[in-house]
């Protein structure tokens, strides 16, 4: 049996056998044995380890007023969340529904919070989130695009906002089309446009749809763009990074195919991002010169697969969604797929890879967020998709903002107890700054032990501190050691996470370190 230390006492006050400065660090006569050996140069990092792999996806951070919420502000911070995915205007599935469709079909009964207020047409969501104002459905023009007053950008700089509360870069996805903007003008809300359509009511047949002139609409989104990032109308600036266009393009309830197919969101895109690319080059601003543009959030990594291959236009990025396996070697399948056609792409060898949302499956999962499941999933991803090149991953949500367990997909339940895969992220943020630098196995470069039921992450820190993550899903226990050029490493630290009903705790560190099974196990070299 294992001593456990409380995790709040420090190695040194909690073991008669603590470590001295003047301790040896390595074993003079020869390495112990054990069942994973990681060997690690932290002289020779083999890459950035960005913050941005502990983001988070949620786009009703201002709609339930998230920034009034400091419990939550505070759990999150513990995580690492140091970027938060946010939309321009879209809104989700099952958040401001209404009584009936357009054509007099019931949706009741609806439960209360998922309910609009009462009174609200469809105008007056879209109107609600338009970030390019409507008048008289006239075609918009240059001079129009120049008009300071066409712009409502009130709601995008709120969700701006919130994520700055949290302490949180927004990452922007341009992912509503304006009513003045959209090639068609008279929602429509109906079965036949899409299966179940009482259960979002964003997908209106004028929000999700192509442009009417998609140059204009370029034009529009610099307008936006520019705006935001260098201030306007008395608004400070907001240096947004990254800005993404389009979200699911290829599914139909989020372009919609009776007005435009998915050809015209190609088309669309190619024209925004060289419109954006062509501002960030003749700005003034150093902020707008320092955007960065992409596409996709595609629902499949095959999508984005193809998209990065043959779309001809210039973008740093390309993002695309896993919440299908409840595996997770299957969403380092898909980021695998996406890496593949990248490096065989002939323009776009360079751009980001961006899991820009993940989970397990969302709709029929069969692991328990109760169990250590859902941490270990978590934790797996997180590990092997930086080995894969992964530079920022939205998990998708982090909060159960409607009621206890509703959804159901974050990790911090609606009282802001964190479930068991929260603690999974705390880990990882105990490992992850601004300046980390990951340190690959040697001769598991991947990440990967035991075909994958283990999972190693190895980073240095800014100060130079060597931190390993160790996700043991195997029904047994594994052992571990750390080899450094110098020898076998003693660690200074050492937190096991194996009880879903506790908080991780310090153990006694040794040489050999114990991986309890389906467990995760944070090490600390002195």
């Amino acid at each position: 049996m294992r001593t456990r230390l409380p995790i709040l006492f420090t190695l040194a006050c909690s073991s008669p056998n603590k470590l001295t400065a003047d301790a040896p660090n390595v074993v003079p006569d020869g390495p112990p044995s054990a069942d994973w050996v990681i060997a690690l140069d932290p002289a020779t990092p083999t890459a950035a380890l960005p913050s941005a792999l502990l983001g988070e996806y949620d786009l009703s951070g201002s709609l339930f007023h998230y920034d009034q919420q400091p419990q939550l502000e505070s759990v999150m911070r513990t995580a690492g969340m140091t970027e938060w995915r946010v939309g321009v205007g879209r809104w989700e599935f099952t958040t401001q529904l209404l009584p009936s469709l357009t054509d007099g079909t019931s949706c009741l009964p609806l439960p209360a919070p998922v309910q609009a207020p009462p009174g609200t047409t469809d105008l007056d969501l879209i109107r609600a989130r338009d970030w390019f104002t409507y008048t008289d459905g006239a075609p918009v023009t240059q001079a129009m695009l120049a008009d300071n007053s066409r712009y409502q950008l009130g709601y995008v700089r709120s969700v701006i906002d919130v994520a700055t509360a949290y302490g949180a870069a927004a990452y922007v996805d341009i992912d509503h089309m304006p009513r003045a903007l959209s090639a068609n003008q008279t929602p429509v809300r109906t079965n036949a446009e899409w299966p179940n359509a009482c259960g979002i009511t964003w997908t209106n047949k004028v929000s999700n749809v192509r442009p009417a002139d998609p140059p204009t609409f370029a034009g529009a989104v610099v307008g936006l763009v520019s705006r935001v990032v260098e201030g306007s109308d008395g608004e400070p600036g907001r240096p947004v990074r990254y800005w993404e266009f389009g979200n699911e393009a290829e599914l139909p309830y989020a372009w919609n195919p009776h007005v435009g197919d998915f050809t015209t969101y190609l088309t669309t895109a190619a024209l925004t991002l060289t419109a954006l690319d062509a501002y960030r080059q003749h700005t003034t601003n150093a902020d707008g010169q320092a955007i960065r543009i992409g596409l996709g959030s595609f629902a499949s990594a095959a999508t984005a697969a193809a998209v990065i291959q043959n779309l001809n236009a210039p973008f740093d990025f390309i993002s695309f969604h896993s919440e299908t396996s409840d595996d997770p070697l299957g969403v380092i399948a898909d980021i695998k797929t996406v890496a593949a056609a990248r490096q065989a792409s002939t323009n776009h060898k360079d751009a980001e890879l961006i899991l820009a949302e993940w989970n397990m499956s969302i709709n029929a999962t069969t692991l328990d967020p109760q169990s250590m499941d859902i941490a270990l999933h978590h934790a797996t991803v997180l590990a092997l998709g930086a080995a894969e090149g992964v530079t920022h991953a939205h998990h998708a949500i982090f909060w159960d903002f409607y009621a206890p367990n509703i959804p159901g997909l974050g990790f911090v339940n609606h009282d802001f107890t964190p479930k068991p895969a929260y603690y999974a992220y705390a880990l990882l943020a105990r490992m992850i700054d601004t300046n980390s630098s990951r340190l690959a196995p040697i001769g598991a470069e991947n990440g990967q032990f035991d075909s994958g039921m283990g999972a190693v992450l190895a980073a240095k820190d800014s100060g130079g501190k060597v931190r390993v993550l160790l996700v043991n899903r195997n029904t047994t226990a594994r052992t571990a050691r750390i080899d450094l050029p110098a020898g076998t490493a003693t660690p200074s630290r050492v937190t096991t996470f194996d009880d879903p009903h506790a908080m991780p705790d310090d153990v006694t560190a040794s040489q050999v370190i114990a991986i309890p099974a389906r467990s995760i196990v944070l090490v600390e070299l002195p």
